[in-house]
């Protein structure tokens, strides 16, 4: 059986558990107006057998942003409708938060992973919304909804990610970022300059129980580099990372056959821990430490040294 895709994740769910029949959903997301090739979607809205081929069971790679109305309004929409349907009142926006932090955003993520697209960054947009500064259970079972909306209908969780991040921004005055932790590594450290690393290079995730992931985050040869974060925007990029890493928190490339590490601004910062027992290097110190206007160098990084990021996340750089 061929893998459920982000669109149909999110029409199925809607389905089942706000009570909407796929028409109505099509309905509050599609603008009629738009056209899918030389189809004017308004007359096929009560076509459903054009709406379950064309619509809701669309491959990622044939999906339309042009044709959805604003993700904002439509979410707002569906969230009323879903919210009556279930009775009304805080409890029914208490039961759409937990349904879209929990069962459909874990659907929503495994579909994404079945099409090789960033789950992770999936998940990391879970916990900023976890940490959102606006408490109103109402207020965040809407950001958890139009996460899961805006990803299924585009099947694409950079734009899902950046949907909701736009209406934080604009509509809710909250702000979704980083939580500051109190200390990151090592911060009252020298800056002393590293040595010299091997050419190609690769990341492994550690733990506090010195347990390490057997997945290799390998680190591209693309002077852009790759980029380290939460909710990074640019490609290639490594988002398993822990609670209060930023969303593009270090950058790390490879110029003139060596690998520099940089931070990107971060929250909480960046500590290089030396594997050749040369003490801790700040690459970046936390955002409350930080003298005003400096601008902290790269730093080069080697084998089996070991990147902090904030205190949620340890990297141990490893020859690929």
């Amino acid at each position: 059986m061929a893998a459920e895709t982000p669109c149909s994740v999110l029409y199925n769910d809607i389905r089942s558990f706000g009570g909407l029949k796929h028409l109505e959903i099509a309905r509050m997301l599609i603008n009629g107006n738009s056209y899918l090739g030389s189809t004017l979607l308004e007359k096929c809205s009560s076509n459903r057998s054009y709406l379950t081929r064309y619509i809701v069971h669309r491959e990622p790679d044939q999906c339309a942003p042009a044709i959805y109305s604003d993700f904002a309004v439509t979410t707002l929409n569906l969230s009323a409708a879903i919210c009556s349907k279930l009775g009304g009142g805080e409890s029914a926006y208490q039961a759409i938060a937990e349904h879209y932090r929990g069962p459909a955003a874990n659907e929503m993520m495994s579909a994404l992973a079945s099409y090789k697209l960033d789950s992770r960054l999936y998940a990391n947009a879970l916990n900023h919304i976890d940490n959102f500064d606006g408490n109103a259970v109402r207020e965040k079972s809407t950001l958890y909804l139009m996460l899961f909306v805006a990803t299924g209908a585009l099947a694409d969780p950079i734009q899902g990610v950046a949907t909701v991040e736009r209406f934080c921004d604009s509509k809710t005055g909250g702000h979704f970022g980083t939580t500051e932790t109190t200390v990151g590594r090592g911060f009252t450290g020298s800056l002393e300059q590293p040595r010299t690393v091997a050419p190609n290079l690769g990341l492994l995730r550690t733990h506090a129980d010195n347990c390490v992931d057997m997945q290799i985050h390998p680190l591209t040869r693309d002077p852009r580099g790759t980029v380290i974060g939460s909710l990074p925007k640019t490609s290639p990029s490594i988002t398993d990372v822990g609670a209060d890493a930023s969303r593009e928190h270090l950058r790390i490339w490879l110029e003139g056959g060596r690998w520099y590490a940089q931070g990107l601004g971060s929250t909480n910062g960046t500590v290089l821990e030396s594997g050749a027992g040369d003490g801790d290097i700040v690459i970046e110190p936390p955002r409350d430490q930080r003298e005003p206007g400096k601008i902290y160098p790269p730093v080069e990084i080697e084998n089996s040294d070991r990147l902090h990021l904030g205190l949620y996340t340890t990297f141990l750089v490893i020859v690929d």
